[in-house]
Formats: structure tokens, C-alpha cells, sequence
């Protein structure tokens, strides 16, 4: 009787695994099939604009979480690092994530930058062991294009008792990681910042000290997403990686990267760029950026490289 139980436990769980909802593999929804799953009871679907954006108009479903949520963290006196797991398991369950949710989040999708937004929230979730999470490609804006239904009504949420129960270094570098990259050559280093950042000529003001990491490669953000006129979505796979490659001048695919930025904010959008469009194996967020690296001992550069 025990061994038969056993065997209907087991078809069980593998029958919930069969017909769970699950995102594609490249962590990356189209409109198309959000709309498909939008009435799935698995599905969560958050929205990282600002709230005045939200209350206009959203997805029917979403609930609003914008971006400064997933910057609660802090240390000493370097804010914007990742939020608690107290903090996003707070967040998850009041936006009704269980063990069987698939997570959707998206951004405006308005410009170059805002789908690290969306991004934001998927490596916060991540590190935080929930892998069932994918951005929505275009974001509202393309939503919205399409003359998708949309709604100002909020959402009614049965809270979800998800637990966050891991933590997952490998998506996340410190600045002893930092420091080691610099000297050595079989790991790499890339600026998600424009060109004035790198180069040190900014004026921002919480920054102790202006210019790059030594050994960085200029790789920003910006670039791997392009206009169509109503929304911006993201190049395909291939096209991302010749450009993150630049015919050898930028990041090599095969070799582990850290990546950084002032505060995280486009460093999260990069990484998910590097990790499931590059599809490299070895990328880590440098969550403390600039503004923690400026603060240490460590030499920074300024102007163009040498090399």
C-alpha cells in the first residue's frame, strides 16, 4: 500500500510539473504569449513603471512594483544594493507568487534604458532562487501598439506563501571579486554606463571619485535594444552578441564577466542581456558599482583607454 501511494505521489507531481506554466527557455515573453497565458492561474504579471504611469493604464492583472523596490538594500552608506529576501518575499507573496507561479514583469518600453526596470525585478528574484521569471519583450508600449486590452482597475490578489529560501552567489560579484578581476586576465570587466560616465566626465555627486574600473570595457546598455518607432525591443541573439563581442574589442563570450554601472540599475538590465541573448554561462552583477568602488583605495581611470 505504501509503495503504491509512493507511485501515485510521484505520477502526481510529475502531471503538476507536466502542465505548470513555464516561461521560454531565453527568459523573454512576447506580447503574443502573454496574452495566450494571461488568464493562467499560475501567471503573476508585475509592472516596474511609476505608479501615476500604472494608474493610467495597465495590464489587466499586474500589479505595480516600480524599480526603487528592488533597491532597498543597503550597506554602510551605499544604498540601491539588492532588497532583502524579507523585503521581496513580502513583495512576491502580496503579488500572489506561489512555488508554481511563473513571473512576468515589464516596463514601459518607451526607451533604451527602462527595460532595466523590468530586468531589475527578474535578478532580484533570481539571486533570490525563483527562475520561473521572463521580461516582457516591448514592453506596455508595445502592449499598447497592439491595441491589447489594457485597464485602470486594481487587481485582486489572493496572497501567495512563496518562501524564499536560497540565495544564488553566482549571479552576484563583491568588490573583492572586483579587485581580483582587475589582475587577472582570464576574467573580464564591463562598464554598462554611455561614454561620459567612462570616460570620467560626469558631474554626479555620489560619486567620490569620477571614471572606470581599470580593465573595463566599454559595453553600455543602451545598445541592445533598438526603436521601431513605437517601442523599443530587444536585437536578437545573434546580433547581441556581435556587439558585445565588437569584433574582439569587447567582451569575450566564453570567459566569466562582471558587470557594473553607478548603482546597479543598468548593470541588472545588462545582465540579463549577457546571460539569456549572449547566453553566457559566467555573468555576475557588481551591485555596488561605481558608487561603492569610488569610495575604496582601488585606481580608477579616466579618458580613453590605452589599449
Amino acid at each position: 500500500m505504501k509503495n503504491l501511494m509512493k507511485k501515485m505521489a510521484v505520477i502526481m507531481a510529475t502531471t503538476t510539473m507536466m502542465f505548470a506554466l513555464e516561461v521560454p527557455t531565453d527568459h523573454l515573453v512576447s506580447t503574443d504569449w502573454l496574452a495566450k497565458h494571461i488568464n493562467d492561474e499560475n501567471l503573476v504579471i508585475i509592472d516596474t513603471r511609476e505608479a501615476k504611469d500604472y494608474n493610467k493604464g495597465h495590464i489587466e492583472g499586474a500589479v505595480n512594483y516600480p524599480k526603487e523596490i528592488y533597491f532597498q538594500g543597503k550597506l554602510g552608506t551605499v544604498m540601491e544594493l539588492p532588497s532583502t529576501p524579507a523585503q521581496m518575499q513580502e513583495m512576491l507573496q502580496n503579488a500572489g507568487v506561489t512555488d508554481e507561479s511563473a513571473i512576468v514583469f515589464y516596463s514601459g518600453g518607451k526607451n533604451s534604458v527602462d527595460f532595466a526596470d523590468a530586468a531589475s525585478g527578474l535578478w532580484n528574484s533570481w539571486i533570490y532562487g525563483l527562475q520561473n521569471v521572463a521580461l516582457l519583450n516591448g514592453g506596455y508600449a508595445k502592449w499598447i501598439y497592439e491595441k491589447r486590452s489594457t485597464t485602470t482597475k486594481l487587481p485582486t490578489i489572493t496572497k501567495g506563501d512563496i518562501e524564499l529560501e536560497t540565495y544564488d552567489k553566482s549571479a552576484v560579484a563583491s568588490i573583492n571579486d572586483i579587485f581580483e578581476a582587475i589582475y587577472d586576465e582570464d576574467k573580464q570587466i564591463a562598464d554598462a554606463r554611455v561614454g561620459k560616465f567612462y570616460r570620467g566626465e560626469d558631474t554626479r555627486e555620489d560619486l567620490a571619485r569620477h571614471g572606470r574600473i581599470p580593465t573595463a570595457k566599454l559595453t553600455p546598455m543602451i545598445r541592445y535594444v533598438k526603436d521601431s518607432g513605437k517601442y523599443f525591443a530587444f536585437l536578437d541573439k545573434n546580433e547581441t552578441k556581435q556587439i558585445l563581442y565588437n569584433n574582439g574589442f569587447g567582451v569575450e563570450l566564453d570567459k566569466p564577466l562582471n558587470l557594473y554601472c553607478n548603482s546597479g540599475h543598468k548593470t541588472r538590465g545588462l545582465w540579463f542581456v549577457a546571460k539569456f541573448l549572449a547566453e553566457m554561462k559566467d555573468v555576475k552583477v557588481y551591485d555596488g558599482g561605481i558608487i561603492e568602488y569610488s569610495r575604496s583605495n582601488m585606481p580608477m581611470e579616466t579618458g580613453e583607454p590605452m589599449d
